[in-house]
């Protein structure tokens, strides 16, 4: 175990100093091997067979189709088509920033992306219906994060391929996890925020809301149509996750050609040729990730951290429930600190052997693991989804601590019921098997 905790030390430490990421998981790697007396020569083949994997071609296809399809207004689209069929409903207008945020995260794959699209349209409609400022910031950067569990998810893929599990398998778990999230945001709206909302002083005509749906529907449903070819063909086994991946892309630049020709031009300073060397960057630095955790992999296997995990647990506790509660404090904490991907690309491999140990099926395991490092991204102190909504609503972190935490609150009875309740979030899968 010597190895894991240099391997911790240097890792945390290189963070510190503002290393990237990938490097410095690389480097600390290195060093942990190194001291554990390993053999770096099998370093190039580990960085090599972390990334020769066909699914892992999917990635930056759904991030570069993701960016195709969020320069052209899709945002404002979903936004306005969600508010129309909404109505009068009261808390109508929080509910659209969630429902939203869902579907606008599920098409650009990004929390950041969708606390910055969504929240700079939605902020001032929400101030306009009568919201408090500081609960509409907390409300956009808590609906961030509920496109990134329902597929398709780039966290899936990941988790998918560390688990060695089926990624529609995995996507499937946390779709569920996602949209129970979704629902307990517009409850919570609903219930303590509803009543204050203003509504429309113009006489409601059934008419006049059949109109404006229709009116604003055509433009949403060729955004919404992308993720249900995606979840057709890769459920419908005409499509690997690989293949749906660049249909995905045609579609975007489909899309953007018909219905988002915005994303041709140049208006904004970011055209095709700029969109797509920042999907290029974007993938590059997922792929770097990946490559050197998968020298990380190799120490951890090396050194049996796995193994070793799973025979301290099990001397602590016997118990699965015992066991899921430490794994969900642990990962809440370290969701707060790191992002997703690297949370699953290093501790995947100690922890899913050590769950399935205990009995836990994997995909099951992925849907606690993401929706855990997920809520982590709305805890503060170091929450990527607060900073931008803080930027956004011209707010202090510290205002928004008491109305994130009331969303963190509603995140966790979802957590409970998809920690000790599979068939919550297994039954789609069982569907397919």
């Amino acid at each position: 175990m010597l190895a894991i905790v240099i391997f911790m030390a240097c890792f945390i430490g290189l963070a510190c100093l503002r290393i990237p990421v990938p490097f410095s998981v690389g480097t600390a790697a290195m060093i942990s091997m190194i001291a554990g007396g390993m053999n770096i020569s099998s370093v190039p083949g580990a960085i090599f067979g972390a990334l020769d994997s066909f699914p892992y071609l999917a990635i930056p296809a759904f991030i570069y189709s993701g960016d195709l399809m969020t320069l052209g207004g899709i945002s404002r689209a979903l936004m306005s088509w969600v508010r129309a069929i909404l109505g009068r409903v009261k808390g109508a207008v929080g509910a659209t920033v969630v429902i939203a945020s869902a579907l606008f995260g599920t098409i650009s794959g990004s929390s950041v992306a969708t606390v910055s699209a969504i929240g700079s349209m939605m902020l001032p409609e929400m101030l306009r219906a009568g919201y408090d400022r500081k609960y509409a910031a907390a409300l956009i950067a808590a609906s961030g994060f509920i496109g990134i569990l329902i597929p398709p998810s780039i966290p899936g893929i990941i988790y998918a391929m560390t688990a060695a599990q089926p990624v529609g398998e995995v996507w499937l778990s946390t779709a569920c996890a996602g949209i129970m999230v979704c629902l307990v945001y517009i409850i919570y709206n609903r219930i303590f925020f509803g009543n204050q909302e203003k509504m429309p002083e113009e006489p409601f005509t059934v008419k006049g809301y059949l109109q404006d749906v229709g009116s604003k529907s055509p433009r949403a449903l060729v955004a919404i149509l992308m993720p249900l070819i995606i979840f057709v063909g890769v459920y419908g086994g005409i499509l690997t996750p690989t293949e749906a991946g660049a249909v995905a892309v045609f579609y975007g630049f489909l899309a953007g050609w018909v219905i988002y020709p915005l994303m041709f031009k140049d208006k904004s300073g970011e055209g095709l040729i700029a969109l797509t060397k920042k999907s290029a960057v974007t993938s590059a630095g997922i792929c770097l990730l990946i490559a050197f955790a998968g020298v990380a992999t190799k120490m951890f296997t090396f050194a049996g951290a796995g193994q070793a995990l799973s025979q301290f647990m099990l001397g602590v506790t016997d118990s699965p429930a015992v066991f899921l509660l430490i794994v969900n404090c642990v990962l809440i904490l370290v969701g707060m600190f790191m992002e997703t991907n690297t949370s699953i690309l290093l501790l995947g491999p100690i922890l899913i052997p050590t769950a399935q140990a205990f009995g836990i099926d994997p995909i099951h395991f992925g849907a606690i693991m993401l929706l855990n490092l997920e809520i982590g991204m709305i805890t503060p102190p170091f929450a990527c989804n607060l900073f931008v909504a803080c930027r956004i609503s011209g707010l202090t972190m510290d205002k928004l601590l008491k109305p994130i935490l009331g969303f963190v609150a509603c995140c966790i009875p979802v957590l409970l019921i998809t920690t000790y309740v599979p068939a919550s979030v297994m039954w789609l899968v069982h569907l397919i098997r």
